[in-house]
């Protein structure tokens, strides 16, 4: 792109024409193929969604943060402009993506390119199997980093992104410059190899892997939260690197050792789907999900009318309680049928006071009638599923006795 360009679409605001060159940006950046690969499908159906959706999602991102105001009070060129987005925004902006999508895989990918580069057990070597000099790889310090240390940290962890690369390739050839290998394309191998190690064909080496036994994840919750599981401890995954060294007996660039190591670590990356998409079993065919149908069956709706019957007589028994409860005599019975209502099933919720008032009698005795029906009502015993529908019987009871 041009410097004039970019430029004077910040002096101009021409959001429209900003976006259109954050999606050419986007689109041909070589840091947003992974999530070409990574991405739901039940959610995009296409890159163009993919790239159209991370333009957006950049664009609001540099909105907020005021980035394009910075630019322009700044005097940036257009350069300038253009290394920032793409060296430091879309990486970030993809990396998040990935930890947000792949948690426990981004997490262990990492560790598992931090070991290739610190373990003493590991050596870098070239692309045709020549080992490098002794020292590439140095054990970790004690105590707290150094400034440099810290730069170099976060360096590395770029790189593990798989997005730092030179973006132009055809222009830093053209000025001679050396282009410097990603991570992810460096060789590593086993330090006590030979020298002159002979790169074998990769394409066997899901099959060589075989033989090496899948770990057992460990559950124990590490973290500034707490909230992460350790999955492997380092030694032990440092050991099961070397085992996926010996099985496969060549080395091997850091994206083929991550895929090997990762596949025999029992990672949770859970996938959220949609129910409507549409899923292939191992024959081909098309199957879709269904949902649990939790409504009754004939047998239970059978059986339920029968509990409800049983309910209600029971609603009915309980009436005929309360009447030998006072000794079948009608004026105190109808007397607490009333206040049965008011207490209960009254609309209008009245106080005990006001319910004395209604009914012509005083307080105490309204509170006597209440003890009376409560006690009666513990001797039921009725389970809890039973509750409502022993009430709407009840209530029709005493409606149609008032």
């Amino acid at each position: 792109m041009s410097e004039r360009q970019w430029a004077d679409i910040l002096d101009r605001g021409d959001v429209e024409s900003l976006w259109n060159e954050l999606y050419q940006l986007i689109s041909r950046h070589p840091g947003v193929r992974p999530l070409h690969f990574a991405t739901d499908g039940a959610a995009v159906i296409s890159p163009m969604e993919i790239n159209a959706d991370l333009t957006q999602e950049l664009f609001l991102e540099l909105f907020q943060k005021q980035r394009f105001d910075h630019y322009l009070s700044e005097s940036y060129t257009s350069t300038e402009i253009e290394n920032e987005i793409a060296y430091i925004e879309i990486p970030n902006l993809v990396g998040a993506r990935l930890r947000k999508r792949y948690p426990e895989s981004f997490r262990m990918a990492r560790r598992v390119s931090a070991l290739l580069k610190t373990s003493l057990r590991f050596l870098r070597f070239t692309a045709s199997g020549i080992a490098e000099q002794d020292g590439e790889a140095a054990r970790p310090r004690r105590g707290r980093p150094s400034k440099k240390a810290k730069a170099k940290a976060a360096q590395s962890e770029s790189e593990d992104l798989e997005i730092i690369e030179d973006f132009d390739e055809e222009s830093a050839a053209g000025n001679g410059a050396v282009k410097r290998r990603r991570m992810v394309d460096q060789i590593f191998g086993l330090k006590d190899w030979p020298r002159r190690k002979p790169l074998r064909d990769s394409g066997h080496f899901v099959e060589m892997v075989k033989s090496v036994p899948m770990r057992r994840r460990d559950t124990r919750m590490v973290g500034r939260t707490g909230s992460s599981q350790l999955i492997l401890s380092n030694p032990e995954l440092e050991e099961l690197i070397v085992e996926v060294f010996r099985a496969i007996d060549s080395p091997a660039d850091v994206r083929t050792i991550r895929q090997l190591t990762l596949s025999k670590i029992p990672l949770q990356d859970y996938n959220v789907a949609s129910l409507d998409e549409p899923v292939s079993d191992k024959d081909g065919e098309t199957l879709r999900r269904e949902t649990a149908d939790t409504r009754d069956t004939p047998e239970d709706e059978l059986l339920r009318g029968e509990q409800d019957e049983q309910v209600a007589r029971i609603a009915e028994d309980f009436i005929q309680s309360l009447r030998r409860a006072v000794n079948n005599n009608e004026r105190r019975f109808a007397r607490l049928i009333e206040t049965m209502w008011h207490c209960y099933f009254d609309a209008d919720e009245p106080s005990q006071l006001e319910i004395a008032r209604v009914l012509g009698v005083s307080d105490s005795l309204v509170s006597d009638n209440r003890r009376l029906i409560e006690h009666e009502l513990k001797k039921l015993n009725l389970a809890i599923e039973d509750g409502q529908t022993f009430s709407e019987a009840l209530k029709r009871l005493v409606a149609s006795m008032r």
